[in-house]
Parts: structure tokens; sequence; C-alpha cells
């Protein structure tokens, strides 16, 4: 109510000029009359947003748009709209603010922008803020949230455009990834799927046939698959670099692309996630993908873990499928000495996620000579990842020829 004691302070003052100057006293109802008419109208109010996005599921450093409509039920006076976004995420270009003046005549506005997500993960746009001022200053400041509450899927940075591309590159590659997928079916359940001329008649569901109008079949897991379990170590997002440019957000884009390729080759896999105790089951079931996705963009450092500890929880999957293991970490002195108390075992190849190089190329050849001699007290198959260096593709590359 500033702005009323003022245009009565005003008023007050021209009636006591007109007595002692001869000041004229009309002049004083020009401010009665402002306060009247600013009493007559309250601030902006009665609002409402809508929020339009132009994707809700996208790969890390791709943009998005977002468009906002704000109406005004009454009022005259100044509107604030803020989008509060994710720190995940910045404006590329537009603005997450806009201020606006509305009045009778002038009830809509639109505020646009872009956004580039910077880390994968599952994020939420809240309500939109806004905040409206009365024109005179008469009536109280209005603060609110409108609208509704948007949902992002932000996806690791290798997409299926830039997957297809590499997959003849890996082709040539095929070593013993996976055996023949034409084994013998066992009694284990994988899935059930659509019938394809071929599938024997006793594996038809009649109930999911019946229930859908499709003709499905019952899918068996085959003798002979390779299995192969990824433990991806979440504790390196907590040592170097920042909250987009870490050895963890590297290690998830490697285990994705991975998992991709290894599932489309016929393969068993599995995950792990170190620092979470998060395990996803081997299988190569068509929709085992999402399943690994959905592990992946929620990975973080939860709780205190060590390789021991989380090689004990996976005993009973290491024995019944005696898989490939592949270990994503960031290579440091901690890490050595827990991998050298699970044992050597032919079968486990390490890749040593490292961004030093790319954060500091004045400190990259110290380091490369520190990881050298880790290696060496390691002794077991290590694969070196400098990502200023090698591409994700590049270093599926290496892992396919090792395995």
């Amino acid at each position: 109510m500033k702005g009323a004691s003022f245009f009565v302070t005003l008023f007050l003052w021209f009636i006591v000029m007109s007595l002692i100057f001869g000041v004229p006293g009309k002049l004083a109802v020009f401010p009665l009359l402002l306060l009247i008419m600013g009493l007559l109208f309250d601030a902006p109010g009665d609002f409402e947003v809508e929020r339009e996005i132009e994707k809700a599921q996208t790969f890390v450093g791709n943009e998005i748009e977002v468009l906002v409509r704000v109406r005004v039920g009454r009022g005259i006076g100044l509107v604030m709209v803020r989008e509060n976004i994710p720190k995940a995420f910045m404006t590329s270009s537009g603005s997450n603010v806009g201020y606006f003046f509305t009045y009778p005549g002038r009830r809509s506005f639109q505020l646009s922008y872009k956004l580039l997500p910077l880390k994968r993960g599952v994020y939420e746009i809240p309500k939109t803020e806004i905040i409206s001022l009365h024109f005179l200053r008469i009536h109280p400041m209005k603060w609110g949230l409108y609208g509704g509450v948007n949902e992002i899927v932000v996806l690791p940075k290798i997409g299926i455009t830039r997957w297809v591309r590499s997959w003849r590159a890996l082709e040539s590659q095929r070593s013993q990834i996976s055996k023949s997928l034409s084994g013998v079916t066992t009694l284990e359940f994988k899935e059930i799927r659509e019938y394809k001329p071929g599938d024997p008649f006793k594996v038809i569901n009649w109930k999911a046939t019946a229930r859908t109008g499709k003709l499905l079949v019952n899918e068996y897991e085959k003798e002979g698959q390779d299995t192969i379990i990824l433990f991806l170590d979440a504790r390196m997002g907590e040592e170097v670099g920042s909250i987009v440019e870490n050895p963890l957000e590297y290690g998830i884009e490697l285990a994705y692309a991975l998992s991709i390729y290894l599932l489309g080759r016929g393969s068993n896999v599995g995950l792990y996630i170190i620092g979470q105790g998060k395990m996803v089951t081997p299988s190569s079931s068509l929709s085992h993908r999402d399943t690994i996705l959905k592990a992946l963009i929620a990975s973080e450092y939860r709780k205190e873990e060590t390789f021991e500890e989380a090689f004990k929880k996976s005993a009973i999957l290491l024995r019944k499928f005696n898989p490939k293991v592949v270990i994503i970490t960031n290579v440091i002195p901690e890490v050595v000495e827990e991998i050298k108390k699970i044992g050597k075992n032919r079968n486990t190849l390490i890749v040593d996620v490292s961004v030093y190089c790319k954060l500091s190329e004045d400190i990259c050849p110290l380091i490369n000579l520190k990881k050298l001699a880790l290696y060496r007290k390691l002794g077991a198959r290590v694969i070196p990842w400098d990502v200023s260096k090698y591409s994700t593709m590049e270093i599926i590359g290496k892992i396919v020829g090792v395995l």
C-alpha cells in the first residue's frame, strides 16, 4: 500500500500549499483521482499458463524448444514470468525470464526459449513462477506458481542414428562375443513376442494371443549364448571433472553403447552399478535394452561400496552365468587395491576412463606415466580410454577385439 500512502500525502501537500502559498487547490484533485482509479483496478491476477515442450525425451547436447503462453484474467500492472529450469540444463537461446505490462486489451503473452541438456537423467520443469505488481503500487505484490510440471528424459550422448552409422565398422570385429543364436532351447523363459514364420507350433501362447488379437509365442533362452556383465563404478563421478565432464558420464555413455552392441549380437548382458548397489540381471530380450537404459539414466553415487562388496553381491549370478566381466572405472590407487582383492580372472577386462588430458593438457604426460604404473600393479587386462583422443565407438572396437 505504499502507492496509496504516496497519493494521500501528495493530496494533503497540495491542500496545505494552497492554504499557505495560494497554490490552486484544484491541483489536489489529480492525485485523488489517480488514487481512486488505482483502487478500482487490482494487481494482475487470475493467471492461466500453458507450456509446450518440443520433445519429452532427448539426448545430451540436443536442444529442446519451450514455449510458454500466459493469459491474465484481470488487473493492470507489470508481470514477471520465470521458468525455473534444472541445473543440468542451460538456455541456448531466448530467455527463461520475461517482463510484460498488462492492461484491458493486452491479456496474452508468450515466452520462448531453447534448453540444452548437459547431463543424462530424468528431470522436471516445475510450475511457472509469476510475480505481478500493481501499476501504481497501491495493491500488494502477488506471487504464485501456475501451469503444470513437465518431465524430460535425457539419454546418454550416443544416439541411434550415430550407432547405425558405426555398426558396419564393428561388424568386422565379431570375435567370439556371441555364439550361435540357434543353440538348444532351454526351459528358462525369455519373453513373449510376435510369431515369426518357422516358429514351432508348441511355443504359441494362446492366452496372450486371445487377449491381444495377435499371434504371440513364448521365447526361451538358448544355450551357447555368451554372457557379459558390466560393472560401472558410479563413484568416479565424484573424483574429478565437472557435473557434465567427468568419468562417470563417459562411462555411462560407453556402457549404453556397448550394451546395444552386445544385445544386437544376441548376448546376455547384465549390469551392476557400484556405489548404488543396482543390479540388472543378464538377459538378451528385446526389452532388456530399455531396462539397462533406465538403470544407467538413474545411476549415481549413493552409498559406500567397494568392488569386493559388489562382486560378493553378484556371486550367485557370476556362478550361474560364468560371464565375461567388463569393469568401467577410473583407475586410481584406491581402485587398484580394491580390484586386487577380488583376485585375477582371465574373463575380466578393465576400461580405464580418463578425462585428465581433456581437462588440462599440461598434466597429461605425468598422469599417463602414473596410470601405466597402476596398470602394472593391477596385473589385469586394461584398455586405457583417454576421452580427448578416442571416441566411444573406437573404445567399443577395442573391447570387442579383446573379448
